[in-house]
């Protein structure tokens, strides 16, 4: 992974600080981790892997050195509006990259879905037109014709339930995003 890879997946610019690549690496992996996706085995795989990426990003712009918890400059005045609005805008654009992961990710489901579902459509055309036909070779294909139609409306349903929480979690990293926002914006007016 470049640089600018590393960059792009953590959602940051190219004069990013040290400090705010710990904290975008921070606020990602709280809004995008595995657990986050509960019993969903292909959500949480999906997850996985960004989590994967992430780590490799924040391990290409850190250079493998470790950095504490909390940046130096937010500690030493963690209750100040700088700070305050310094964090908030780190986890409003953190929450927006996982935002965009996460639509990403649905957009490609849907697609897949799409595919399922036109696949399975044909099938059934198949199916039905050969089950016209007598003897053995009308009736394997309409046999062959069937399972796939099945398979492909079975495929496209479980896609449906995993488009459907990841539009719930989109909704959920809008709604932080839009908060972390209001947040940053409010302690710049008090700083």
């Amino acid at each position: 992974m470049t640089r600018d890879e590393a960059l792009s997946v953590l959602g940051l610019k190219s004069d990013a600080s040290r400090d705010q690549i710990a904290i975008a690496y921070r606020e990602l992996v709280q809004m995008l981790h595995p657990d986050k996706y509960g019993d969903n085995k292909r959500l949480r795989a999906r997850a996985e892997q960004q989590m994967r990426a992430i780590n490799e990003a924040r391990d290409v712009l850190l250079k493998g050195t470790r950095t504490s918890r909390r940046p130096s400059s937010a500690t030493a005045s963690a209750a100040s509006p700088a700070a305050i609005a310094y964090e908030a805008t780190a986890r409003a654009n953190a929450a927006e990259t996982a935002r965009l992961s996460v639509v990403a990710d649905a957009r490609t489901l849907r697609e897949r879905r799409r595919s399922m579902l036109t696949m399975a459509a044909i099938a059934a055309v198949v199916a039905f037109l050969f089950s016209r036909l007598r003897g053995g070779f009308g009736a394997t294909i309409f046999s062959i014709g069937s399972m796939v139609a099945v398979w492909g409306v079975v495929d496209a349903a479980l896609l449906s339930s995993q488009i459907d929480a990841l539009q719930k979690r989109s909704r959920e990293l809008l709604q932080a995003r839009d908060t972390a926002r209001k947040i940053a914006e409010e302690a710049s007016k008090l700083g």
